[in-house]
């Protein structure tokens, strides 16, 4: 049967649909099967009809692989800014404090939460604010000794640009001293010859112009002071011990310092 092609499609639209194979093959429009006609059309919709869902599948995707960016990105400028954002170290005591090459190098310490595995320096060249001083953490690197306070520090080594830490109370260590190299930012662990030395803390130790750090007294492991002297070279490598003539008495968490006669003052007990 010939008909006009917009009648058909208007009246029988609904049942053309619901069933192309069986309806449009009755009709004909110019001699020609309105199957023939629509068969490519209504497969190409429903090939879209069909990938509907996998079109939905990839704008989802699209979608959650833009909020996984956008969370990369938000992460990324957290730690950014974290990073940038200055470095503030807790309050404490009984920490050591060395100035090598216009730096103030701080380590350990104590507070309430045992802040004593921090390591930062001030860089004390420049101008700054004392309300907003800019430290440097250093704590990341290499292996800094564990939690520790009542150290004894001095610069020295052959051109005295090498950090030399001495006892205290440390956490799981065994070494009694260690340094760390200003130049390459690392730390180590010195052979000394004299393994004898006993471990001491609450001391202050003093260096003079030949790189020899004094440690007079200090509180030994069994909790007692001693007024004895230890001397370590940090260039050769070697330990050595102090006169006891007229020496003071037992003491410790005092304070030294060298005088240009090379002569050391004590205060404190």
């Amino acid at each position: 049967m010939d008909v006009d092609l917009p009648d058909v499609l208007q009246a029988n639209l609904f049942i053309i649909l619901q069933c192309p194979k069986r309806c449009l093959p009755k009709y004909k429009f110019r001699g020609i099967s309105l199957f023939r006609i629509f068969c490519p059309i209504m497969y190409f919709d429903t090939q879209i009809c069909n990938n509907f869902f996998f079109q939905k599948f990839i704008t989802m995707s699209k979608n959650s692989l833009t909020y996984i960016i956008l969370w990369l990105l938000i992460q990324l400028l957290i730690e950014i800014n974290c990073q940038m954002a200055p470095f503030k170290p807790q309050q404490r005591t009984d920490h050591t404090a060395t100035l090598i090459d216009d730096k103030l190098y701080i380590l350990g310490g104590y507070n309430e939460e045992i802040a004593g595995n921090q390591f930062f320096y001030l860089d004390v060249s420049v101008s700054f604010d004392t309300q907003e001083l800019l430290w440097s953490d250093l704590t990341s690197i290499n292996i800094v000794p564990s939690s520790h306070w009542g150290a004894a520090s001095v610069n020295g080594g052959a051109n005295n640009v090498t950090l030399f830490i001495y006892g205290g109370f440390l956490f799981n260590e065994t070494d009694l001293v260690y340094t760390f190299d200003t130049k390459t930012n690392s730390w180590s662990v010195p052979k000394i010859i004299d393994d004898t030395i006993p471990k001491k803390a609450f001391i202050t130790g003093i260096v003079d112009y030949n790189g020899k750090m004094y440690l007079f007294g200090g509180n030994n492991d069994n909790n007692t002071r001693s007024n004895d002297m230890l001397v370590l070279n940090t260039v050769n490598l070697n330990w050595g011990k102090g006169s006891f003539v007229n020496a003071p008495t037992p003491r410790d968490s005092y304070g030294a310092t060298l005088l240009s006669n090379q002569h050391i003052i004590y205060l404190g007990k």
